[in-house]
């Protein structure tokens, strides 16, 4: 291609040995967290359990039945003395049902559920535990008890018989592991005894609902691994657990998000896409990125102003990540990660984040004519910005605004719930860029206040830092600063 003639391929192998490094990062856990104001402690029970049962008619009807019948057997063994659960690395040991343990002389049915905290480890972010001893901050660390599903073989007053049936009709044997994975909210002084039965109730419920995908999506032999789902919704304090088949794309599931959404009363924005799904600190999803910062930070008085804000997550991308030295010139492509990043994590598209020297790289693909403004490294014009929207499929309306008109952008807030992107173009002044996550306005035009996500920031990934020098509500200066700016406000795609 003309574009990686060898009149240019200093420049080009500089992009390429800086993606290359970039892609060598060492990478740090950074989970996104519920920001609860409570103290509840959240019970996460997980394990295999293993369902084994026979079809003795291979029709639809008949493989349905076979595995209804076999999952009603295992919610009974959930409901017998024979079903336990252990702490993580702990000797603790519980048989919920008769509501004992190994520390039963200490963990009784009048005790405070809190009191495990002495037999379990809590698993709380390190990175929130940090931030939380910060006053300006909001952040409630929650505490996650991790106890694992198990069952006793046999019991001293139980024995088993052993029948044998013969029957000449033909019959298929079956067995698999579902994948249990029940959240349990409790007060740290609820009765342990309550808690427990509450362990029971949740993995009844769970295995219920395994039963009704599997209802659901079996489609002739095929028969769908059904797989939890955990995600966090406005104004509620626990996590709302869905089941979803393995192996189904989401366009095929979006008859139940919808479903689910209707139940619920929600709106047309996504909740229950997968990728949406609240992710444990144990879960060890590795990210360099920071994860819905805005979440931390107090908002303006809800009394004085309506805020409207961001919708489901994104990362934050500045200047002088990635090893890449873009503090002039990388405002626009660092604005484009964060959008990028807000669709791909609400499952919208499927392409990661690219680097900027990426972006730089598909840029060069397009034509000559992005060449001089990469090899230069000048501020990316608009024209640029269209033509890497356009790669990643995510549609823009834009508009060109003066700080002495201020225009309300709520409405974009409450419809689309997209990151915008600012950028000031204004001549013989340096060039800026930003992310509004959010506004708050009320009657008087010159009170509004915007949620600011500065990409400019160039200081180290530390999340104390940056939610005090980039981010924040920013009132009427920063507006006048701007002068004339245009806005590109990304557009959701139809359907959650």
């Amino acid at each position: 291609m003309p574009v990686f003639s060898s009149v240019h391929s200093h420049d080009i192998k500089k992009l390429l040995k800086v993606l290359e490094a970039a892609k060598n990062l060492d990478t740090v856990n950074l989970p996104a967290l519920l920001p609860l104001d409570a103290e509840d402690l959240l019970f996460r029970i997980k394990g295999g359990i293993q369902l084994e049962g026979v079809i003795n008619k291979t029709d639809d009807e008949g493989i349905k039945a076979g595995f209804t019948e076999a999952i009603n057997k295992l919610i009974s063994k959930v409901n017998s003395r024979a079903f336990g659960l252990s702490g993580f690395g702990s000797s603790l040991y519980i048989w919920p049902k008769i509501h004992t343990s190994t520390h039963s002389s200490r963990l009784r049915e009048h005790t405070q559920c809190k009191a495990i905290l002495k037999y379990v480890m809590a698993e709380v972010s390190e990175l929130l535990k940090k931030a939380s001893k910060k006053k300006f901050l909001k952040v409630a660390p929650l505490k996650i008890i991790n106890l694992q599903i198990r069952f006793e073989m046999t019991r001293p007053e139980h024995v088993q018989k052993i029948v044998v049936q013969h029957n000449k009709m033909p019959c298929i044997h079956f067995k698999l592991t579902l994948p249990i994975d029940v959240v349990v909210f409790a007060n740290p002084e609820e009765p342990w005894g309550n808690v427990q039965d509450q362990f029971v109730e949740a993995i009844t419920a769970q295995l219920s609902a395994m039963d009704k995908c599997i209802q659901r999506y079996t489609n002739g032999r095929t028969v769908p691994m059904p797989q939890p789902f955990h995600f966090e919704l406005p104004d509620k304090a626990t996590l709302t657990t869905v089941i979803y088949p393995a192996g189904f794309s989401d366009a095929t599931l979006e008859p139940q998000r919808k479903e689910l959404h209707a139940e619920l009363g929600l709106g047309n924005k996504p909740f229950f896409r997968r990728p949406m799904a609240y992710l444990f600190p144990s879960d060890e999803v590795k990210s360099f990125y920071l994860r819905d910062i805005h979440k931390y930070i107090p908002s303006p008085n809800p009394d004085e102003f309506k805020v409207s804000l961001v919708h489901g997550f994104y990362t934050f991308h500045h200047c002088l990540q990635d090893h890449e030295n873009d503090s002039d010139w990388g405002g626009l492509y660092r604005c484009l990660q964060v959008i990028i990043s807000w669709f791909n994590l609400q499952g919208y598209i499927d392409k990661p984040v690219p680097l900027v020297s990426e972006m730089q790289i598909m840029l060069l693909t397009i034509g000559d004519k992005f060449l001089d403004n990469v090899i230069s490294k000048g501020w990316l014009e608009p024209e640029g910005v269209d033509e890497l929207l356009k790669i990643f499929n995510i549609s823009c309306t834009t508009m060109e605004v003066q700080a002495k008109k201020p225009v309300d952008l709520s409405s974009h807030f409450e419809e689309q719930g997209t990151p915008v992107m600012i950028s000031k173009f204004v001549i013989f002044s340096e060039p800026e860029a930003y992310i509004l996550l959010g506004l708050a306005v009320n009657e008087d035009p010159k009170a509004r206040k915007g949620l600011i996500l500065d990409i400019m920031y160039t200081g180290i990934d530390d999340f104390n830092w940056i939610v005090e020098k980039a981010i924040g509500w920013k009132g009427e200066e920063f507006w006048k600063d701007l002068e004339d700016y245009g806005v590109w406000l990304p557009q959701r795609p139809e359907g959650v």
